[in-house]
């Protein structure tokens, strides 16, 4: 078929050639011939009719024509019959089978959608302690149920749980980048002590309700004790959270960094489903090392190291400031080793016990001057 319309093409093209070249010729006699010669505009016109004479007579050989019609019809079947499969596919989509499987396909796709965005959102937001106390701060207070909060609490449980496993199984590979978290000391100052500072429950505390979610409360006295405290103590803060959620707070509660070092969630020793900080990995003498935390966790490893703080506290605690004499005492009496001091309190109330002790040696002591008053009091009478 297209061999035969290009034969029919070339015919035409020949048959057009020999005409012009017969005008030309025509054209050139006439010139030559003597006869009056014609305007240029003359010229023209009659080259734009041989012109018109040429497109008039150009005409399809017939076996070129019946060759195109032949493919034009089967361009035409072939379309028709595409035709006929789209609209068969069609039918079949539109039936009862394809609009169920359509239906099917939709609500998988939008509910992973939803879902992936739902449990993505948590993922992202909150730790998976937040979420068990979200859980039971919903289901233990009825002023934080809401509706759909019975669909809520089962589901969110699901979800801690699966949470919970499957950040175990990543914490395997998870444990500390490396056994020396912090740089090392100048030579100079290899005396100094580092106190190392936990963050929830010791310099901050977070409390949430369903009405506004997650506040972040400063401990009273906070200020003080890192600005005195930063004058005695090489300062490290090492927290279980993420910086996504520590950084912020710091920035605000130590705009100066007085505290030297953050260190967060993937500096810490994931054992038994708790973060554990592992203060042997800090490149610190451990005779030189305080922890003051409030998670009984936290300390597992070292807990010789731990001054231990009560989770508890309201607006008008005195904790932190009660600290401050304690530690200043540790620093000025240059303690050899900071766990024989923390073993003798083991147990008790730091600061009330460091104020008892306190009292009994200024008591003996004012004893002791007495005697001497009395000693030198005797001899002058003699």
């Amino acid at each position: 078929m297209l061999r035969q319309a290009a034969a029919g093409w070339r015919a035409l093209r020949s048959a057009a050639a020999k005409e012009g070249s017969r005008a030309q010729r025509a054209f050139s006699d006439a010139s030559a011939s003597g006869k009056t010669p014609r305007s240029r505009l003359e010229a023209l016109t009659e080259e734009s009719e041989t012109a018109h004479k040429l497109f008039d007579n150009a005409r399809m050989p017939p076996e070129a024509a019946e060759g195109a019609a032949a493919g034009h019809h089967t361009g035409a079947s072939s379309t028709a019959e595409a035709a006929a499969a789209a609209a068969e596919a069609a039918a079949m989509d539109a039936g009862p089978v394809g609009r169920l499987f359509s239906a099917l396909g939709n609500t998988l796709f939008f509910g992973g959608v939803a879902a992936a965005s739902f449990f993505g959102y948590y993922t992202y937001r909150y730790d998976v302690d937040q979420v068990d106390r979200m859980i039971v701060e919903t289901e233990s207070k009825p002023e934080n149920a809401f509706p759909g909060s019975s669909m809520w609490v089962p589901v969110m449980k699901w979800y801690a749980e699966q949470r919970r496993n499957l950040e175990g199984e990543m914490k395997k590979y998870a444990d500390p980048p490396n056994d020396r978290l912090l740089p090392d000391l100048p030579p100079h100052a290899r005396h100094i002590k580092t106190l190392v500072l936990d963050l929830d429950d010791v310099l901050v505390h977070s409390d949430w309700t369903r009405g506004r979610g997650w506040r972040t409360f400063k401990r009273p006295g906070v200020d003080d004790f890192i600005h005195t405290m930063s004058q005695y103590y090489e300062l490290v803060l090492y927290t279980s959270q993420l910086p996504t959620y520590a950084d912020p707070i710091l920035d605000r509660l130590d705009p100066q960094r007085t505290i030297q070092y953050r260190l967060y969630r993937d500096s810490t020793q994931y054992k038994d489903g708790k973060h554990v900080r592992d203060l042997s990995k800090l490149n610190r003498d451990m005779r030189q090392v305080l922890f003051v935390t409030a998670d009984p966790d936290a300390y597992a490893l070292q807990p010789e190291n731990a001054i231990k703080l009560k989770k508890e506290w309201k607006d008008g605690d005195t904790m932190l400031l009660d600290l401050m004499p304690f530690l200043e005492a540790i620093v000025r009496t240059h303690v050899p080793d900071v766990r024989d001091v923390v073993k003798s309190y083991d147990g008790q109330d730091i600061p009330t016990a460091y104020r008892e002790r306190m009292k009994r040696v200024q008591e003996q002591q004012a004893a002791r001057q007495q005697q001497q008053k009395g000693f030198l009091g005797g001899i002058a009478k003699r």
